[in-house]
């Protein structure tokens, strides 16, 4: 069973940079008391793949909640160009499919901002159980507010412990 250790607060606004965001994930990963869920949101499930990527290091599991796929060169234009420190090359999806005991992604059909479809072929490359909603929107908190979005969060975090 996977530890819940800490929701760190990442850096860089609307510029953020993946050397930043996976220095304080490899800190939180390696702060842990035992096997750790990544859980990660958006540009936090690139993160929490790329960490796996670049780290090799094991976890109980990870939740992709409105996750990217893994298509780099499209997904390098999101945002105008913000977030393409985060898909500079496509990720090695075998290795990190053996980094986890458990993958789960949770999608929404209306997702206004990552398409539905892009949550569906991260699920499919990764093995992993895909979660969808109907009308979760982006699952934040300016979308369908912060109850409704924390539930959700909630709901994926209990599949794993």
């Amino acid at each position: 069973m996977g530890v819940l250790h800490a929701i760190p607060e990442f850096p860089g606004g609307a510029r953020p940079k993946n050397k930043d965001w996976l220095n304080i994930i490899d800190r939180e990963v390696a702060g842990s008391k035992g096997p750790p869920v990544l859980v990660g949101h958006s540009l936090g499930t690139r993160a929490a793949l790329l960490f796996l990527d670049r780290y090799g290091q094991r976890v109980d599991a990870v939740i992709l909640i409105a996750a990217f796929d893994n298509n780099a060169q499209e997904n390098q234009k999101r945002q105008g160009g913000n977030y393409a420190d985060f898909f500079e090359y496509a990720l090695d999806i075998e290795k990190i499919k053996k980094l986890a005991n458990r993958f789960i992604v949770v999608h929404s059909k209306d997702d206004n901002s990552i398409p539905y479809k892009q949550g569906e072929k991260i699920a499919k490359e990764l093995g992993a159980e895909l979660v969808t909603y109907e009308d979760a929107k982006h699952v934040s908190e300016g979308d369908i507010g912060a109850e409704r979005a924390a539930q959700v969060f909630l709901d994926a975090i209990r599949m794993v412990l």
